[in-house]
């Protein structure tokens, strides 16, 4: 995903595509969350014919699912940088479009969708407003989010020293807010959809961890960012690395929250 928000540039530049890693950090986003996001939109009525918005496309794994999914309907897929996302796909729009200041018609999408992208706006609650409008009466808003997790117990290892280094970093230099997604439930209702829910899917690091691979890309491709603002050591960052290493660790690093709510009928 790539958005500018008040003149400001997604991730603070430091998730840009042109990042050295950002493609190999994207890939390791789509094998953590798309398991979460395809049992998450499954039971959100996709059929043939439907169509469907996808926001902040990013490398546009769940773009080509939703048209697999809703062929021949078409699915419009965004992003302000949409140099990953495919053209190959007949049904496939892909749109450069800036989720803040751009509109869409209203009530023309049977399905909107974002992941990992509304926590990254300071302008998330009017984009979810949006995200509502742009939505046929019938038609579903669901939105997946991702939390940073630190532990309550207060257990306090490299890993957890790093992580929530990575959560000062987004609310400071990136303007983003890595634990808003528990939010959504009740956003979500208060927007008036109905049938809100949620489905939340752990991301766990160490030797076979589903998130092992997004965190040691995430932590490499920010780490530098950390310590030149003094929010972490590089020592850190080495003892994060051989600590996710070791055979007998594993923890709770990321939390991907679904949340979904059917915009009422006319």
């Amino acid at each position: 995903m790539t958005t500018r928000s008040s003149g400001r540039c997604y991730g603070a530049g430091l998730l840009d595509h042109q990042q050295p890693l950002e493609v190999r950090r994207l890939r390791a986003l789509e094998e953590f969350a798309d398991p979460a996001t395809h049992a998450a939109l499954s039971g959100r009525g996709l059929q043939a014919g439907r169509r469907c918005l996808e926001l902040g496309g990013g490398a546009g794994s769940i773009a080509r699912w939703l048209a697999r999914q809703c062929a021949p309907g078409e699915v419009v897929v965004t992003d302000l940088d949409t140099s990953l996302l495919p053209r190959d796909i007949p049904n496939l729009t892909v749109s450069s479009h800036d989720v803040v200041r751009e509109d869409f018609p209203d009530a023309s999408f049977d399905l909107v969708h974002a992941r990992a992208l509304l926590e990254h706006l300071p302008e998330r609650e009017e984009v979810l407003a949006k995200l509502v409008r742009w939505t046929a009466p019938g038609g579903w808003v669901c939105v997946d989010g991702m939390t940073v997790v630190t532990p309550a117990d207060g257990a306090h290892n490299a890993c957890h020293r790093c992580l929530e280094s990575l959560i000062t970093l987004s609310a400071g230099s990136m303007r983003a807010d890595a634990r808003w997604a528990t939010a959504l439930p009740r956003l979500l209702a208060h927007t008036g959809l109905e049938n809100v829910d949620v489905l939340c899917t752990p991301g766990l690091v160490g030797p076979g961890g589903n998130a092992d691979r997004l965190l040691r890309l995430t932590l490499e491709q920010t780490g530098p960012a950390m310590t030149a603002q003094n929010l972490i050591r590089r020592q850190d960052l080495t003892d994060c690395a051989r600590l996710l290493d070791q055979d007998a660790y594993i923890d709770l690093a990321f939390l991907i929250v679904s949340a979904w709510g059917r915009r009422p009928r006319a």
